[in-house]
């Protein structure tokens, strides 16, 4: 799948569209640099660039293998990158997972809700999936928080990633005749 088939996805706030090579410096700076943002991610060796490019091609041949990947999340009105959200195949449990990654000044203002909404609903109505699942590490409140708003249900204690980590999980079912899902306050 080339990078024009990747659809964009529009919210209020957000434009969540495929990652471009413009965009490494900002992503490395924004997420892989930042100690704060990593605390809560996978700990790796190589150097946030290298992460960073890394993450990058990883999220586009997701896209290529399944239809469905994380895209980089940027303001809707300026452009600039924020992190990133969207899907990920987990092949050891084979379980989709909902991730995001935002930027430290995008912290507590519902973005990573909005794009994370955003990313559920392509995956049940464009994609088709039956069941989602996120994950975190137990003590990041706020993305328990984010599962939690989206209607996510804590399922169990899980170790992916040589992390210990909290699963939770949603259905389409409860989507099934109601609104649309990105549109939800």
């Amino acid at each position: 799948m080339a990078a024009a088939t990747i659809p964009t996805v529009e919210t209020a706030r957000l434009l969540l569209r495929p990652f471009i090579v413009e965009d490494l410096e900002d992503y490395t700076h924004l997420i892989f640099a930042d100690a704060e943002v990593m605390r809560y991610l996978p700990q790796r060796t190589s150097t946030p660039r290298e992460r960073a490019e890394r993450t990058m091609a990883f999220f586009n041949d997701q896209w290529v293998q399944y239809g469905y990947s994380a895209w980089a999340v940027t303001d809707k009105v300026t452009g600039q990158l924020r992190g990133h959200c969207g899907l990920n195949y987990l092949a050891e449990i084979e379980e989709v997972e909902v991730l995001y990654a935002l930027a430290k000044p995008d912290w507590g203002q519902g973005l990573a809700t909005e794009a994370a909404r955003a990313s559920v609903h392509f995956g049940f109505e464009q994609v088709n999936l039956t069941r989602l699942i996120a994950l975190a590490v137990p003590e990041n409140i706020a993305s328990r928080r984010v599962m939690e708003h989206l209607g996510f249900v804590y399922e169990k204690d899980a170790h992916h990633f040589g992390l210990d980590l909290v699963q939770y999980a949603l259905q389409r079912v409860p989507f099934q005749g109601g609104p649309p899902f990105f549109l939800a306050p």
